[in-house]
């Protein structure tokens, strides 16, 4: 078999695993990867948008101890936002969307950390439970962190 023939083949393989492990991905891989939750893959018991995820866990079939925060509240906390108030920079502009990401790190790094520490599996900026259990609402905590 020559080289280039074995190459095509396990260039084949590896695209037959991508595409057969393409749900787990999208599960794992925040982003532009990630597909949106659909009834079928997802618990009926947990009320999500897959978009609302800001750490932790994505998959709800997996949720156990979820916590949800005001994002809002915390983006507008941060020091980055309060510049683009205080100066007048335009969100759209370079230092304006430069600006709003450093300020959604820092919410996000400051959300894993209070995870961690307060043994959540997962943050979202919306969640509820079809049972109405209370979810942890651990925006004080976060907002102390940033």
């Amino acid at each position: 078999m020559s080289p280039l023939h074995f190459g095509s083949i396990a260039a084949l393989l590896v695209a037959c695993a991508l595409v057969a492990h393409a749900d787990l991905a999208a599960a794992l891989v925040p982003g532009p990867c990630a597909r949106t939750a659909t009834a079928d893959a997802l618990s009926a018991d947990w009320i999500v948008n897959a978009g609302d995820n800001v750490c932790g866990l994505r998959d709800t079939r997996m949720l156990s101890n979820p916590a949800k925060i005001d994002y809002d509240a915390l983006l507008a906390a941060t020091p980055e936002m309060q510049k683009i108030k205080r100066d007048g920079i335009d969100p759209s502009s370079a230092e304006g969307i430069q600006l709003k990401q450093q300020a959604i790190d820092r919410v996000t790094k400051a959300c894993e950390n209070v995870r961690v520490a307060q043994g959540h599996c997962s943050v979202w900026k919306s969640i509820s439970h079809k049972d109405g259990r209370a979810i942890t609402d651990i925006t004080d905590l976060v907002k102390a962190k940033l």
